[in-house]
């Protein structure tokens, strides 16, 4: 494959006009497959959010019932978007950068993503409670090779060819006054205090860019965070701050031991980091809770940031229709993104007024959403922002 260049300014598909805060490269569009059919996308782009942009919703099925999925958090932590990438399984596509000629597709789906024969398991939902195969087949033991057989054909992983080579995997040994793990602006602003009272810091975030949320905001948290982006490049340079992005602070054991896994390197599939810090800096956002409703894995049932990071960061339109369900500040953000881009918002259903959802209508993708006053509202995407959670295990005390 051959990469096609465009113009700055062109779109395609859902792809929206330049936005301020995007970190696509639109001179040029790599070409990449996804179940055998061509598509493009940007430099910069996810492969989530180019599979997006071509108007793709269902990216997976799930693991019991193979329901279709599609994005829901548009980042790392997405549970719908797990595919194979060439002849890697288990790939974070809403994560993983795209590249030229890459070769993606979708897990344990036969004869195809679209009709999948394992989705027949619906049928006989109520027969197959949780953990329902431990008991059924434990017995007669001499069977199990042939249930066995049988269940591992719905397995919900990829597949590794045989004559994949064996990636090469690195380690290192480093040792900051201060490692900062999170570089949104209070991991930027945690180490630059640290940088600036002397000590040698370690800024270590999972995205591929610093800023957290300051990233789809509006021109204010833009203009913050060129400001902290400034400052951190300006401490980094004097060799004050070290930054890691693409990587993942996991874990905190005795006397300050700190685990970074690097992705990214050249040469090197990862890096195993073993950080023995001075002191450890807890800085790692928050994350969006979905909100339980039925009808909630429906593709289309997106989270406010999500929505934010399609529209702001990668320039995708994620819907025709909306209905915003939202009990805070980013959810109403999330509704004027869309309405600036275009995207009619059909109803803003406000918590803090005694708003709920209670169902969405549809089984491959949204096509009405139901309130609790009895309304039905045609629509092909439902947003929800109702609340947060604080990712704390760093800050546990650590085991051996």
């Amino acid at each position: 494959m051959t990469s096609v260049r465009t113009l700055p300014g062109a779109t395609t598909g859902h792809r929206l006009p330049e936005r301020p805060g995007e970190v696509i490269d639109r001179s040029r569009l790599p070409r990449f497959t996804w179940n055998g059919r061509e598509h493009t996308g940007h430099p910069g782009d996810t492969i989530v959010s180019a599979l997006a942009a071509n108007g793709v919703r269902v990216f997976s099925r799930s693991f019991k019932y193979h329901r279709p999925r599609g994005l829901l958090t548009a980042s790392y932590h997405d549970p719908g978007t797990t595919l194979q990438v060439d002849d890697e399984p288990n790939v974070r596509a809403g994560h993983r950068l795209l590249t030229e000629g890459m070769r993606v597709s979708s897990q344990n789906t036969w004869p195809s993503l679209r009709f999948d024969v394992k989705s027949v398991n619906q049928l006989a939902g109520h027969f197959l409670s949780a953990g329902f195969y431990y008991k059924t087949f434990m017995s007669p033991s001499w069977l199990w090779p042939a249930y066995e057989q049988v269940l591992a054909r719905f397995a919900h992983g990829g597949a590794v060819g045989r004559g994949t080579p064996h990636e090469y995997y690195d380690k290192r040994y480093a040792h900051p006054d201060v490692l900062v793990a999170g570089g949104g602006p209070a991991g930027m602003a945690a180490a630059l205090a640290a940088a600036d009272s002397g000590a040698r810091v370690l800024l270590a975030d999972e995205e591929h860019q610093l800023g957290g949320h300051l990233r789809w905001g509006d021109a204010a948290d833009l203009a913050a965070l060129a400001e902290l982006r400034a400052a951190v490049a300006s401490a980094a340079q004097d060799g004050r701050i070290e930054v890691l992005t693409d990587s993942s602070v996991l874990g905190r054991y005795d006397d300050n031991w700190v685990a970074v896994v690097q992705r990214g390197r050249p040469g090197a599939a990862e890096r195993l980091i073993k950080a023995r810090a001075g002191v450890l800096v807890v800085a790692p956002g928050l994350i969006e809770r979905p909100y339980v409703f039925a009808g909630n894995d429906v593709p289309g049932v997106m989270l406010s940031t999500a929505v934010r990071r399609l529209v702001n960061l990668y320039a995708v339109r994620p819907g025709e229709r909306a209905v915003v369900f939202t009990a805070n500040a980013e959810g109403d953000a999330a509704a004027d993104d869309l309405r600036e881009v275009g995207v009619e918002v059909a109803e803003v259903v406000d918590a803090r007024r005694g708003g709920d959802v209670v169902r969405v209508h549809g089984h491959s993708g949204v096509r009405a959403v139901e309130l609790a006053d009895g309304r039905r509202i045609e629509a092909d995407l439902l947003v929800t922002a109702t609340g947060w959670t604080a990712p704390t295990a760093l800050l546990r005390p650590p085991r051996c």
